[in-house]
């Protein structure tokens, strides 16, 4: 029979590909790693690993193996979760993945919150990428994503969550009204998120029918809090989402043309796995964070 603390093994391989990294994870020696997984080769008679000196790739077979260890035992942890929701009780780990942007701005907080209600309950938010959070969903390592509705993978059951807009900020002293034409706009000095701000460009296209090319910004910085510090310091316009700019200390310095310049954005998304649909603990948290996005 094959043991749980083999399919441990084989889950920390699965993360890692190196013995001593599974090892550190799993606090056990390197020897201890490499007997549990010669044993396990031994049971399921076929190769999980190909080894490469201290590192190892996991065969296909080894994969497959991997990803049903995890459901199994992400399905013990949701038994123990219901016995606890019978008493009452939500205790257990959740998982959380979104981008920087989004992460920073509106969830983290929210997260934090959530916790509040639950103090049994660990949480965990990873701020990444969308193709290094995608690849984890899609290995059961995060438990739900918030995402931009496009970018949700397929695999995933997704629900609304909410809508964003963005809209122009700008010094006061650049005179910038509702009657201003995108050319004066574009007069003054602009500050991206990135090299190619599509907040930016989508504002200017949804706002009047035009793609302008060729922009070069005096001030690029990763970050929407820097962003309207910039501005506050008159160093030039910028589109940032509305829900950034509410919260912001710096909303009262700080002009920009109310609803006249706001603009949709794209839709956010809750992305969870299929068989979490009746999951509490899941249904729970959107159902927070759907709250929470309604107050925005």
């Amino acid at each position: 029979m094959i043991e749980t603390s083999q399919l441990q093994v084989l889950i920390a391989l699965s993360h890692n590909e190196n013995i001593s990294k599974a090892a550190e994870e799993l606090n056990v020696t390197q020897s201890a790693v490499s007997q549990a997984l010669k044993n396990l080769e031994t049971k399921v008679e076929f190769p999980i690993v190909a080894r490469q000196g201290k590192a190892v790739t996991l065969t296909d077979n080894g994969r497959r193996l991997a990803k049903v260890a995890k459901q199994y035992f992400k399905r013990i942890e949701e038994t123990i979760e219901q016995i606890h929701l019978e008493n009452h009780e939500i205790k257990g780990k959740i998982h959380v993945g979104s981008l920087y942007g989004l992460g920073k701005t509106w969830l983290s907080s929210r997260m934090l919150d959530f916790l509040t209600n639950y103090p049994q309950l660990e949480v965990k938010v990873s701020m990444d990428f969308p193709e290094n959070l995608i690849k984890k969903f899609e290995q059961h390592e995060i438990d739900c994503l918030i995402l931009p509705e496009h970018l949700v993978p397929a695999i995933a059951e997704k629900k609304d969550l909410h809508s964003e807009h963005t809209t122009l900020v700008f010094p006061e002293k650049f005179k910038i009204n509702a009657k201003s034409d995108l050319k004066e706009i574009l007069s003054h000095p602009i500050i991206f998120y990135d090299n190619h701000d599509p907040n930016f460009f989508r504002w200017c296209r949804e706002k009047f029918g035009v793609v302008p090319r060729n922009l070069k910004p005096r001030l690029v910085v990763n970050s929407f809090g820097q962003m309207l510090h910039a501005v506050d310091e008159g160093l030039g316009i910028a589109v940032v989402p509305t829900h950034v700019l509410k919260r912001s200390i710096q909303r009262k310095n700080i002009a920009t043309v109310d609803k006249d310049f706001e603009v949709f954005s794209n839709k956010v998304s809750f992305a969870f796995h299929a068989d979490d649909g009746e999951n509490y603990k899941i249904n729970e948290l959107y159902k927070f964070l759907l709250k929470a996005a309604r107050d925005i």
